[in-house]
């Protein structure tokens, strides 16, 4: 794992200053010191009492730690007698002894209870765990070590190390299109949106895998199980990672990888680990890729719109109805138009409470009672209805807003809830439902979107500033004053009764087919829908 993942090296690292503690002494340096004349074991070294390297406050002649505070020669000991044996155990990148090469460090001992941790920190990551298996088998042969736990980690790659490395990663090459499913709240259903997307493209006959960048909360390996367990020892191949297949689609996740650990990074070093994650992945050839995002429009947003060995194609926005999540989508879609990535397709998920459960139970009810056709009618009217628990939502006016017209709602439906916790796809398990209607028309949307971006992408309206006569030139022939057109933007950060005189186009930049993201002037940026302003242009 760290072979590729460098940056997890410090996800190991103790939080407190305190606990760290070095002492880079070889075997013949602790022979020489003066507790040669105590007790020693057989080895030649002092043999430790029922102390604990925290609580020992013994003055010494012999050692004392970086910050001056004196060790115990005690507790020395049993940490000489610990390097000691560690001595034996060689990084294979760095062709020396893992003491000699000061890599043991933060060791931890409580001798009463013959604990003992410690870090060893390689040169380039142990993949298949042979220097870990080696250092437990050399600390093993100490009496005293009853309960032993190793991390193990990698000094981070140099530069020209990394960009070697991202060169050589060729597991993007196939993929043909690859599709964000983003939000800028968290809870509001996007991995299931992302993961029930992905399987209904591969239920059309496409090739399609799902990357989990969320490092720090993978949902994929609860929403999916895979036909197998991810195998460090078949599935890591030098630099690349092959990923888990689940029902035909690929999957890859750091909670395959590694599904017991937490991982304490700070932000940036997700970004590295995100981008070698997706890059040494050899996914083959396929259709599509789906990268489920985390929340927000943090680094991860960025550094995967800026990686120069994929292009993202789209992104589809999940969100509720409430107004607080459509602050987020107007983020979200600005903070993908910043990038050049259109956003294609708007899920509002939770929309209304799906009835259709209760309207079948209404009628085996009426059925088993004997009830009027009148009766049955009117007692489904009182419990059919598809109550919009959160609100009537946005869509319109996203349409209106960015010109997005794929824009779905999914019900808040207890199907869909639990299938995501079985590890079995909604639209798998139900594959007639109406919510599974509903993710096949999203892929239909994204797959005809994305189709027309790249087939298409020549056909956009032509539009050009023209300085001298202060004018925007459309196609050639339509001419229309910027504040104008600044009036049309629907942006909840602009005005219309306060556009500033004289302001001007700084650039703009088409958006597939469906918008072009302009720069005023005045620092405001707008995303206006061709539709609302190209004379005869319809989507």
């Amino acid at each position: 794992l760290l072979a590729v993942f460098p940056v997890l090296s410090s996800a190991f690292l103790p939080s407190s200053p305190s606990m760290r503690l070095s002492i880079p002494l070889s075997k013949s340096s602790f022979m020489s010191s003066q507790l040669t004349g105590r007790g020693l074991g057989k080895d030649g070294f002092a043999m430790p009492t029922r102390r604990t390297a925290r609580g020992s406050r013994f003055s010494s002649p012999i050692a004392s730690s970086s910050s001056g505070t004196a060790l115990d020669p005690l507790v020395f000991a049993a940490k000489s007698e610990v390097l000691a044996s560690l001595a034996s155990v060689e990084d294979p990148t760095r062709g020396d002894n893992i003491v000699s090469l000061s890599a043991v460090k933060n060791i931890e001992m409580d001798l009463d209870e013959g604990k003992l941790s410690f870090m060893v920190e390689l040169g380039a990551p142990d993949l298949k765990g042979e220097v870990k298996k080696a250092c437990e088998a050399a600390v093993q042969e100490i009496s005293w070590v009853k309960d032993l736990s190793i991390a193990m980690t990698a000094l981070p790659p140099q530069d020209e190390m990394r960009t070697a490395s991202m060169q050589a990663a060729t597991g993007l090459q196939k993929v043909k299109n690859v599709i964000l499913c983003a939000s800028c709240k968290g809870g509001v259903g996007k991995s299931t949106t992302a993961v029930n997307f992905a399987f209904s493209l591969h239920k059309k006959g496409f090739k399609v895998g799902i990357m989990d960048v969320d490092i720090y909360g993978p949902s994929l390996p609860t929403m999916v199980v895979p036909d197998r367990p991810f195998n460090p020892e078949v599935d890591i191949d030098g630099n690349e990672i092959s990923p888990v297949l689940a029902h035909g689609v690929k999957l890859m996740s750091i909670g395959f990888i590694n599904p017991h650990d937490s991982f304490v990074l700070r932000g940036a070093k997700v970004s590295p680990l995100v981008q070698q994650l997706i890059s040494t992945t050899v996914w083959g050839e396929l259709d599509y890729l789906i990268i489920d995002m985390p929340p927000g429009t943090g680094d991860i947003h960025l550094t995967l719109s800026q990686m120069e060995s994929m292009k993202i194609d789209a992104a589809v926005i999940v969100t509720t109805p409430q107004r607080l999540s459509f602050v987020d989508v107007v983020k979200g879609v600005e903070m993908f138009d910043k990038v050049g990535v259109p956003s294609v397709a708007v899920v509002e998920n939770m929309a209304y409470i799906d009835s259709s459960p209760l309207r079948t139970s209404v009628a085996a009810f009426a059925k088993k009672h004997k009830l009027s056709s009148e009766a049955e009618e009117e007692l489904q009217t009182l419990v059919g209805n598809e109550d919009a628990l959160f609100g009537k939502g946005h869509r319109q006016r996203l349409a209106e807003m960015w010109g997005i017209d794929n824009t779905f709602s999914l019900p808040l439906n207890a199907d869909i809830a639990s299938q995501g916790d079985s590890g079995l796809p909604f639209v798998l398990a139900h594959p007639d439902s109406p919510a599974a209607a509903v993710f096949d028309q999203l892929s239909d949307a994204v797959v005809k979107e994305v189709g027309r971006i790249k087939e298409e992408g020549d056909s956009t309206p032509h539009i050009a500033y023209d300085a001298e006569a202060g004018e925007l030139v459309i196609n050639g022939k339509q001419r229309m004053a910027p504040a104008d057109l600044r009036k049309l933007c629907r942006s909840p950060a602009n005005d219309p009764k306060r556009v500033p005189q004289g302001v001007a186009p700084v650039s703009m930049v088409p958006l597939g087919r469906y918008a072009v993201s302009i720069q005023w002037s005045d620092g405001h940026q707008s995303l206006m829908p061709y539709r609302a302003f190209v004379e005869g242009y319809a989507k």
